[in-house]
Parts: C-alpha cells; structure tokens; sequence
C-alpha cells in the first residue's frame, strides 16, 4: 500500500488475558513491519482494582468517559492520527472514543470480537446452554432478569443502560466494522446495516510457524484453552472416560476446572495434564497430535486456536456451533461432532484417524489462503483505504 496511515490503536484490557488481547498486539506489531506509524491507546480494568473512586464511577465511565473522549483528541490532533482502530472498549474507555474521533473527522473503525453490543455476557449463554433472548426479543430486560453479566443484576443493569442510551443516540450506526466472519456479522442485523459500506470482513491471522520437515503425526488428541464450563472441558472429560477406545489426550490450560482435570488425569492414565504451558510447548504438539480437540460450548468469535491449528497443518474436531462449526466445514480441515455422545466423539475420532492426511492438507490450504499475516495486511490495508468518517 502506497498510503502509510497514522493510526491509533484503541484497546481496554481485561484482567484475565484473551483472544482479544493477543489480537490487538498482533495487529500493532503487523502495521508497525508495514511501516506504519501506530499509536496505542489502551486501559486496563486493574485501575478498578487500585482506585477505589474510578470503581465507584465506573456505572457512569461505561456510559461515558471524558477521560477517553479528552485524550483520544489530544492525541488525535497531536499526531495527526488517520484512522482510530478499536478493538474492545469495554468498561473503562467506552463509547466516547467514537465521539472524539468523529468530532476531529477521523473515521473510526470497530473489531468485533464478541456479541456485547447485544449480550450483556457478550457470549449469548446462560444457564448451560446458548441463549439469544436479547436478541430475539429486541430487548435487553431479560438480561437484568436474569443477573447475566458477573451474575449482578446492578453490574447487568449498567451494561444494559449502556447499550440502550447508545442505540437511542445512533452511536453504533456511525462507525465503521470489521466482523470476524460472516456468521458474526449476521447476528448484528437489527441494530446496524449489514450490508453497508462501513461493513467489512476479515478473520485474525497467527504467525506461520509451520515446518515441511516436521515429524509425522502420532496417535494422540490435544485439548487447549481455558479450564471453564464454556469451553466444554468437563464435557470432554466425562465423554472421554466413555470411550471403547483409549487414545491419550493432551490438555494444556488453567481455569476454575482445574483440580477437576488434575483428578481426571490421575484416575485415567491417558490423560495428561500439562497445566498452562509456553507457546513452544504446545506449538511441538500440535506439530505431531492427530487432531485438536475444541468442544466449546459457546459461539467463538474467532476461535484462535483453531487457526493455530490449521497453521500446523492439525486438523480439528470441533463442536458444532457458530464460528468454529463455520471454519471447519469451509476448510474441510477437520470434522464437528457432539462432545457429550461419546458413540458420535469416538465417529469423529476414527475419521480424523483414518483421513488424517487429507484434513491435514486441508487445514494447512485454508490456513495459507486466508489465514496468515500478510493476507491479513492485504485486507486490514483495503478496510482502511474505505473506512469512512460518517456523520
């Protein structure tokens, strides 16, 4: 690209790392080898944690914040800023940065990574099982009803103001978007045009660490992420036990199911339990497993995991939901399954075993078409060549 943009990188980090947080860092670090100029505006919700007055105002800094909309203009006119990018600015940066932005007349762009502007939980799950009543319903009062952000009705409530003083102000109809897939930006149909000229696609990428020379794959499962009831582990598990089949599998993480990991794998020998491992770790397994394991019980917003995966060339046994079933049956690099049928788990199983090659190619094509880094610059370059300033 000719144009070299001056950018600002918005992000509110979480306590707990994520997806999102290696997303942002990708993206500055990519621009940054372009040869842009970026800038980066971030908070972190550990200013909760060590200001007992910013806790007390967050219910009106998640609103609004005049801390963001008087930085990000200082910045913006400081470094002659053309396009500010964001990528989560929940709870502590919030909607303003819009307003600071198009009160300059800089187009201001928003990744999506999760459904927060139409789940108060961001995840659309509740009580065990994927929920979509805000959406259906047009409203969020069931949200409040049922406490789903942190388990708070006030904490709940908060997110809901939030979302309905800027859906009454237009604010989400005067951005730019980047979905992550095609499926994500579909739930988005009531509250902005999809079909606009704002509205584009493009998946995150992962660095190609992927060797021709590697070993060949051995006869063993990989389960990587979080320790949760939503990324299915406990499933998986109880599934695995059940098997006719003994296959080891390889669970590599932490999370609130941790000591029920570790008591599996001391009663069942064939699973081992590495807790939470450097990149390079599970990096040389994916290199050699069968296939990764992803039952997550959530629609993923982009499951990194998987990319990483296909970047290795390891197929994936997915659960059949959303963004993951949609990445797998695209790329034919791998197979969904139902985690809690231990006859359908052990079907899926048999025919990665059985076809491995080929779903092994299959991920390691659709990786190089549409995953990698400078296919990611390709397209993150034209979205900012069209972003708009949008009155």
């Amino acid at each position: 690209m000719a144009d070299k943009f001056k950018i600002l990188m918005v992000h509110n980090f979480y306590q707990i790392g994520g997806g999102e947080h290696t997303v942002f860092k990708n993206e500055v670090a990519l621009l940054r080898n372009h040869g842009h100029e970026v800038f980066e505006y971030t908070r972190s919700n550990d200013e909760l944690k060590h200001s007992k007055i910013k806790l007390l105002l967050s219910p009106f800094s998640t609103l609004w914040s005049f801390k963001t909309y008087r930085e990000v203009r200082k910045i913006i006119k400081h470094e002659n800023i053309n396009i500010v990018h964001c990528h989560n600015t929940f709870p502590l940066i919030s909607p303003s940065v819009y307003y600071a932005s198009r009160s300059l007349k800089v187009p201001v762009i928003q990744t999506i990574h999760n459904f927060r502007l139409l789940c108060p939980s961001g995840i659309f799950y509740h009580d065990g099982h994927i929920c979509e009543l805000c959406k259906e319903k047009r409203k969020l009062s069931c949200a409040i009803h049922n406490k789903c952000y942190r388990n708070s009705k006030l904490q709940t409530m908060i997110v809901v103001n939030m979302l309905r003083m800027h859906r009454f102000l237009g604010t989400y109809r005067k951005i730019n978007y980047i979905f992550l897939t095609e499926f994500n930006k579909s739930k988005f149909e009531d509250i902005i045009d999809i079909s606009g000229s704002n509205v584009f696609i493009k998946p995150n990428f992962v660095e190609d660490h992927f060797d021709s020379n590697s070993e060949s794959r051995e006869l063993f499962f990989v389960f990587a992420g979080r320790l949760d009831e939503y990324k299915g582990i406990k499933t998986l598990l109880d599934t695995w036990c059940l098997l006719d089949v003994k296959y080891d599998l390889h669970i590599y993480g932490d999370g609130e199911f941790r000591s029920y990991v570790e008591e599996m794998s001391q009663k069942n020998d064939c699973i081992k339990f590495f807790g939470f491992c450097s990149q390079e770790e599970l990096h040389s397994d994916l290199k050699k497993a069968t296939a990764m394991l992803f039952p997550s019980r959530l629609f993923e917003g982009f499951p990194m995991t998987i990319s990483e995966s296909f970047s290795f060339g390891c197929p994936v046994i997915s659960s059949n939901l959303g963004n993951q079933a949609e990445l797998i049956h695209s790329s034919h690099g791998g197979v969904t399954c139902d985690f809690e049928s231990s006859e359908e788990l052990l079907k899926s199983i048999n025919e990665v075993i059985d076809n491995r090659g080929s779903y092994s190619e299959n991920a390691r094509a659709y990786y190089e078409k549409y995953l990698t880094a400078e296919n990611n610059y390709r397209l993150l370059s034209e979205i900012y060549k069209n972003a708009k300033h949008i009155r």
